[in-house]
């Protein structure tokens, strides 16, 4: 029993001392702060000297100083001024200010008055010439002209334009990811690989203005001219375009290229010879069953079923980069998900269930390829897809059915957040079956 009296005694002690201690610390640094509101400023300087005394020259040098101005500093004890000189250096800018002219200040002074006077005399210069000038450039233009313009009409014609940017367009290429800045930097690559696309196109159909190669390549994405024709004018310049993008993938330090890259691919793909050689079978996989369709539309068939086969072997290939992949996945739903609308393809009932079945199983293809190969973005292409495409039925199937949407558009509008917030709960309430990885 005594022992544990004992024990609680000391514990009380303890605790004690603990919050004497405190409240002393607590009073300390509360005196200080009051002592060193109060001081003057000609105290804080002496203060702060004194600080700078002990941290360089030593405490004896310190000592001394302090014994000097004890009579100015009465209010402090010594331990307190050690603790207020730290607190002083450490946290005391120091500001230069002229109180008394010198010889050294007047010097600066005279070295600025000169300064502004050559500057005002070079204004008055330049103004002085150009004035003169004005007076003789119809003349100096005149023999300029004559002993210049064969060189500058030869160096700024429009076929040597058309080289001269693409030189530049390779430079800002290769050199363009040295540029520190990100900016810049990305304003430099970009410029320069549409410059390179455009520039290569002009070399390949020998037409220097855009508005004529644009109708080229036009036509040949049409197939208004030879196979031959497309390659050269259309594949080899976004194969180009391709290849700049590709190595910029490796050596930039922005993740966007692997992006950008699909444009010209795809426009290369499309040009290509087994493309153009297997129209019809191509054609096939988008609306099998026989329609009299429109050029457009089975142009826009092939381009989707050449796309659809790209992204299939695209799965396949483990070293693809995800960016090419999501890019693709992108593209194809947007070729994909206006072709399942009957008014745009008009293709027939037949084709029109093909057309829905292909794009449904296709969305939760992409679902299930993002899963496997773990790709967010995959995976939220395939969902946004499907999301999309039960909105766009929603209004488009009672129209088939010859339901009239007329005058009904707010309750149709209503119905749509209906669905959207059924779907919304549906995640909610069911997230890992949006999740499948």
């Amino acid at each position: 029993m005594s022992i544990s009296c004992r024990l609680r005694s000391a514990v009380i002690m303890v605790i004690i001392v603990m919050l004497t201690c405190s409240a002393y610390a607590q009073t300390t640094d509360n005196d200080l702060a009051r002592t060193l509101s109060v001081l003057s400023v000609s105290q804080k300087k002496l203060l702060y000297q004194y600080g700078t005394l002990q941290s360089y020259a030593g405490q004896p040098v310190a000592d001394s100083f302090w014994r000097q101005h004890t009579q100015e500093l009465k209010e402090v004890t010594p331990e307190q001024a050690t603790i207020l000189a730290k607190e002083l250096l450490a946290n005391t800018e120091l500001v230069y200010n002229v109180t008394k002219p010198s010889r050294l200040q007047a010097l600066r002074g005279v070295f600025t008055a000169s300064r502004m006077l050559i500057g005002l005399a070079g204004l008055i210069a330049a103004y002085s010439l150009v004035h003169l000038l004005s007076r003789y450039w119809s003349r100096i233009f005149s023999w300029l002209y004559s002993k210049l313009h064969r060189l500058f009409y030869r160096l700024f014609s429009p076929r040597m334009l058309t080289w001269e940017l693409l030189a530049l367009s390779v430079a800002g290429i290769w050199w363009g990811v040295l540029i520190g800045d990100q900016t810049l930097r990305t304003i430099v690559l970009q410029v320069s690989v549409f410059t390179l696309w455009a520039q290569l196109t002009a070399v390949a159909t020998r037409q220097d203005l855009i508005r004529r190669y644009l109708e080229h390549v036009v036509d040949h994405l049409e197939r208004r001219g030879t196979t031959k024709e497309a390659i050269i004018a259309v594949g080899l310049p976004a194969l180009g375009a391709t290849l700049a993008l590709v190595s910029l993938m490796f050596r930039a330090p922005e993740d966007w290229y692997a992006y950008e890259v699909i444009v010209p691919g795809m426009v290369a793909l499309f040009t290509l010879p087994p493309v153009i050689y297997l129209h019809k079978v191509l054609k096939k996989m988008i609306l099998p069953f026989p329609v009299d369709s429109r050029r457009a539309d089975r142009l826009l068939g092939v381009y989707t079923a050449a796309t659809l086969v790209l992204w299939i072997a695209l799965v396949f290939w483990p070293p693809v980069p995800p960016q090419v992949l999501v890019a693709v996945s992108v593209l194809l739903a947007c070729l994909l998900l206006p072709m399942s609308v009957e008014e745009v393809t008009r293709c027939g009932t037949p084709n029109y269930i093909w057309l829905q079945v292909l794009t449904v199983a296709w969305l939760c293809a992409c679902v299930l390829a993002g899963g496997q190969r773990s790709i967010l973005m995959l995976n939220w292409t395939g969902l946004g897809g499907l999301l999309l495409y039960v909105i766009a039925k929603y209004w488009e199937v009672p129209v088939l059915l010859g339901y009239s949407w007329k005058n009904r558009k707010a309750l149709g509008s209503l119905g749509m957040a209906a669905i959207i917030w059924v779907i919304a709960s549906l995640i909610r309430w069911q997230p890992q079956w949006f999740i499948w990885f």
